[in-house]
């Protein structure tokens, strides 16, 4: 998905890098996530119950790395196992892998070509068949094959192959160039690993066309699907292969995740008390969320996220003329759109690393000031005249675009407003043209049939920033792909590729800030703010914080547990 993020209140997070520096040297944290939760209370976990969670739009995809959908990732992380997880503070930790990968135990070569990942012994998929390295080895090879269309291959496509251990139980990758984020990549249930015996038999352009796609029947996780009713409800019940099983984990027996595209209904769902929990919820509803008497609100201070509007450079004026892209971030009033859409839920940022991410964040970064006169004068220079209409015209062209988000979203309805009104102020029309979600992240998209599109995103766990600017991660044909401004630089490639191969904070940071160098003044997109998405919650949960980084309400449902198994 897009995936989520944004500055924190609280600077506890850690970025991979930081966690990168501590695996090169053997002092990584290991073991499983620790578990968090809103309310402080020394309670032992209760067995069973039924959660019912309110997500937001229908996912496009439940295969990992099959669809760029938000909320598919939150119901992977219920029925995958990952090789790596994140935590509440946005750490990595261990979770189908024996141990992080470290220099010191010899798993990560000094070069960063060479990375080896040690599977825990008996692992199983839900269907009793052993999960193993091949598993792993399949994976990447399918993600990287374009017949089956992976969400995002950055990083995997680097892999020139991959050894097997023997016993089956430890895979070692050689990539082509070093790559720093490669623990990153493979983090969360988005990014599990697929069962190879259930998915060799199918040519790789079926998979997603396959059942499985909306209904996996082979899963790994603390849940297995119950039942799929898309558009509906997606039911998980507990996996008894799960790995930690023998743990009592998880310790719900069900979780609904109940598709609810319209806010105003999700609100009415928390009135009548019919939900245990919802994330990504609408903020200018939040004095209405306050008030409910059975629920807390929840927002994780730690976050990474950013709103942003992309320029699609295949639209033959937003591509080719600087001025206007320039003059349009100029006119972009970004403390309405926090104060009046976000209901002060969102805090300024002008680059896409908020200050969560050391390396990554830019404290003095150059960021374009609210000007709107300054604009115009930019516009007029550039030979656009405005007309009786307001418009701006040249050579028989007008300055009016498409400007696209995902429908069902009122705050982004409401930022639309607000944009509209800013660009009418220098003569730039936008007409409005909304899509659901399934279809905004896959074929509108990636088929580049927007001239303007918002959407928020965020950096999983480590700042490269490769998906959303570089040449590679431009759609091929229609194909999937996020980088959907279609904007080509080499020198952001260059600066991306610097970044990518080294574990030196410094050295990353340099890249980084001369990439926001590029970002702000070439203006491949303008990022709006760095939102705070909300969460409500019934008092009665435990253990419920989403995670910081990207679309991870679920981070650790299978810790989750209700008072007296009453959810």
């Amino acid at each position: 998905m897009p995936k989520h993020p944004r500055p924190r209140l609280l600077v506890c997070a850690f970025s991979f890098l930081a966690l990168f520096v501590l695996v090169l040297s053997g002092c990584g944290a290991q073991g499983t996530p620790t578990s968090s939760t809103q309310q402080s209370n020394n309670s032992q976990p209760v067995k069973g119950g039924t959660w019912i969670d309110d997500i937001g739009n229908e996912p496009d995809s439940l295969i990992p790395n099959g669809g760029a959908q938000t909320f598919n990732t939150l119901v992977d992380q219920a029925i995958y196992s990952p090789l790596f997880v994140g935590d509440k503070d946005g750490k990595i930790n261990p979770y189908i892998v024996s141990e992080m990968p470290t220099a010191a135990n010899g798993d990560i070569s000094a070069d960063l070509k060479t990375w080896t990942f040690k599977l825990k012994p008996g692992l199983k998929w839900s269907d009793g068949q052993p999960l193993t390295a091949e598993d792993v080895d399949f994976t990447w090879k399918l993600w990287n094959n374009p017949k089956f269309g992976a969400s995002n291959t950055t990083g995997f496509n680097l892999i020139t192959s991959a050894d097997v251990s023997s016993d089956k139980l430890s895979i070692t990758f050689h990539l082509k160039s070093a790559f720093a984020p490669f623990v990153a990549i493979w983090t969360d249930g988005g990014f599990a690993p697929l069962p190879k015996h259930h998915f060799e038999s199918m040519s790789p352009d079926s998979i997603l066309k396959s059942k499985d796609n909306l209904n996996p029947s082979v899963v790994s996780g603390p849940f297995m699907m119950a039942e799929s009713v898309p558009g509906n409800h997606y039911t998980v019940v507990k996996n008894p292969n799960y790995f930690r099983a023998s743990e009592g984990l998880p310790y719900l027996d069900k979780v609904v995740f109940k598709v609810i595209s319209n806010q105003d209904t999700i609100l009415k769902d928390f009135q009548s008390n019919g939900s245990t929990s919802g994330w990504f919820l609408d903020v200018s509803k939040t004095a209405s969320y306050k008030a409910l008497a059975n629920y807390n609100l929840v927002v994780n201070p730690n976050a990474s996220n950013f709103e942003v509007m992309i320029f699609n450079f295949n639209n033959p004026i937003l591509g080719k003329d600087l001025a206007v892209r320039k003059a349009m971030a100029m006119a972009i009033d970004h403390d309405t759109l926090i104060k009046t859409a976000r209901k002060g839920q969102a805090l300024p940022l002008c680059t896409d690393h908020g200050k969560a991410f050391n390396p990554g964040y830019q404290a003095d970064a150059p960021c374009p000031k609210f000007d709107p006169a300054g604009a115009n004068q930019l516009l007029d220079q550039d030979g656009w005249v405005k007309g009786s209409d307001g418009y701006r015209t040249k050579g028989g062209k007008k300055l009016e675009f498409k400007y696209t988000t995902t429908s069902g979203k009122p705050w982004r309805e409401d930022d639309e407003l607000i944009l509209q009104s800013n660009f009418k102020d220098i003569g730039v029309k936008i007409n409005i043209d909304n899509r659901p979600a399934s279809e905004f992240f896959g074929p509108f998209l990636n088929g580049g049939k927007h001239d303007l599109a918002e959407f928020e995103n965020a950096w999983v766990y480590d700042p490269d920033d490769a998906t959303l600017t570089g040449t590679d991660a431009i759609p091929k044909n229609g194909g999937q792909g996020q980088n959907w401004s279609f904007y080509s630089n080499p020198k952001v490639d260059a600066l991306q590729k610097q970044e990518q191969t080294s574990a030196d904070p410094a050295v990353r940071q340099d890249a980084f800030n001369k990439l926001h160098e590029i970002y702000l003044t070439d203006f491949p997109f303008a990022i709006l703010y760095s939102p705070s998405d909300i969460a409500v919650a019934k008092k009665t949960v435990h253990n419920y914080l989403p995670g910081p980084m990207g679309a991870s309400e679920t981070v650790n449902i299978w810790e989750w547990w209700c008072t007296d198994g009453k959810c």
